[in-house]
């Protein structure tokens, strides 16, 4: 009865359907005095003291944004929440800034349009988001820099913004091939957010100051940018197949906090409350033309054609959004997601031992596989998952920090992580149009608590397809 009803509320509001719906453009395609006008929302949410809370977002300030991403960074990321934790987390940002008078909706850079050449947009400059630098220093120039007035309250008596990024991010040719050509799943299209086109985002632009902490990320204005472009791509995703628009996945142990040890493993649902987000769930911000969200996309550079895999029922995939996306009205499956409710996973099963020094030594078996972990001391799971743990630090306070738990955590690398280059594949040339992304270094790993060998066996992935497109193996 319970399910029936979930569903039932489920489909009544993915069916109010939005009246007048917001375009979100890229940078490059507003006007100077929309650019202006764009700043000065992001800087008066920014001046507004913080509401702490996080259901009104004609209230909520910049800080608001940027606390609640540190505090729920551990478990908000490499699981099934990551896409849909963000794209709520982008529509109250969205309308933060029409409550301060912006109504042109999010902007997003694309970055697949500019891998090599980021860097040298006027989006970089004095004019507006201010340069880049090569140390963590306080921004020298640009409206966000801290000489022209702009204060970033932050954390620990932070109070400027500092970017210090370089490198080659995912091209749109990378995403299109490795990425939307080829999933045909949720989980494969989210990736365990480990080093595909959103970690290398935020490492580029970032490097080791703000952007490229993956807790305080907000507080540089340029993560809604980025992020918007990463929410950008999952919307083209969901375009390609009716069934994408409702794909939700991942098999976690059931259990509440503070020990979600307890239970038996099995799907993640729609219905359940999204972290942080009051009174939202992951089926609210499945479909982007329901009421609550209202926004489509506009097409930019790094929108090139690809061919998509088949979706599920042999449909051809819709590659071309924007010739259908005015007139076609997505529906929930109301019958896949009743099926996957009704899903039966083999019992699952976590058990928990003392270890030395603090540590925690956790056994999980899922589906007749038995993994072992060691959790660091002052850390405690928070989902366990059938391939892998989240977990988060045991104090409150020490999830607002920059925290030593690790954002994930795998039993074993059983993946390919050490590239060797077939006879058949050529390496790129100073002068060709495929270059390598930027690829994190093992302390960059590290420092950031990401998981090695979900990093390295994506590198591994991204150096092969640069490869093929070099020897023309690839178009």
């Amino acid at each position: 009865m319970q399910l029936l009803l979930s569903l039932a509320l489920l489909a009544i509001t993915a069916n109010a359907v939005c009246t007048k719906i917001t375009v979100r453009r890229e940078w490059g395609q507003l006007s100077a005095a929309d650019k202006n006008a764009y700043i000065a929302a992001v800087k008066k949410i920014t001046a507004r003291p913080m509401s702490n809370q996080y259901k009104d977002p004609t209230k909520m300030s910049t800080d608001d944004f940027s606390t609640t991403h540190a505090a729920n960074a551990h478990w908000a990321h490499a699981n099934a929440e990551f896409l849909v934790f963000h794209r709520a987390m982008l529509r109250l940002y969205e309308k933060a800034l029409e409550s301060a008078g912006w109504t042109g909706g999010l902007i997003y850079l694309d970055e697949g349009a500019v891998p090599t050449t980021w860097n040298k947009l006027d989006l970089f400059s004095k004019d507006y988001f201010g340069s880049v630098t090569r140390t963590q220093q306080c921004l020298t120039d640009g409206q966000f820099s801290k000489a022209s007035g702009f204060v970033d309250l932050g954390d620990n008596g932070r109070s400027c913004v500092s970017r210090c990024g370089s490198g080659t991010m995912w091209s749109a040719k990378y995403i299109a091939t490795n990425v939307l050509s080829t999933a045909t799943t949720y989980e494969q299209l989210r990736g365990d957010d480990t080093a595909n086109y959103h970690g290398t985002g935020h490492m580029v632009m970032g490097g080791n100051c703000d952007m490229g902490n993956p807790l305080w990320s907000p507080r540089d204005p340029l993560f809604y940018l980025h992020h918007t472009y990463v929410d950008k791509i999952y919307w083209k995703w969901q375009q390609l197949c009716p069934s994408y628009v409702t794909d939700y996945e991942g098999n976690l142990s059931a259990g509440k906090n503070p020990n979600p040890l307890l239970g038996n493993s099995r799907p993640v649902s729609p219905t359940l409350p999204l972290d942080s987000w009051v009174g939202l769930t992951a089926a609210d911000v499945f479909d982007t033309k329901n009421d609550f969200l209202c926004y489509t996309y506009s097409k930019s550079a790094g929108d090139i054609d690809y061919t998509a895999a088949k979706c599920p029922k042999g449909q051809t995939a819709n590659t071309n959004p924007w010739a259908t996306n005015t007139t076609k009205t997505r529906r929930q499956d109301e019958t896949r997601l009743a099926k996957r409710a009704a899903t039966k996973l083999p019992s699952g099963s976590v058990t928990v031992a003392e270890g030395i020094n603090g540590t925690s030594q956790v056994q999980v078996t899922c589906a007749s596989k038995t993994s072992n972990y060691i959790i660091p001391a002052g850390c405690v799971i928070h989902k366990s998952f059938c391939s892998h743990i989240s977990v988060k630090p045991a104090n409150s306070e020490a999830a607002k920090k920059d925290s030593h738990c690790p954002m994930v955590i795998r039993p074993a690398c059983d993946k390919e992580t050490d590239y060797v280059r077939a006879d058949n594949l050529k390496a790129p040339e100073p002068t060709s149009v495929y270059q390598y992304p930027s690829f994190l270094t093992d302390k960059q790993i590290r420092v950031r608590n990401m998981d090695h060998c979900g990093v390295r066996a994506s590198d591994v992935n991204v150096m092969r397809l640069v490869d093929e497109l070099n020897a023309g193996l690839r178009v």
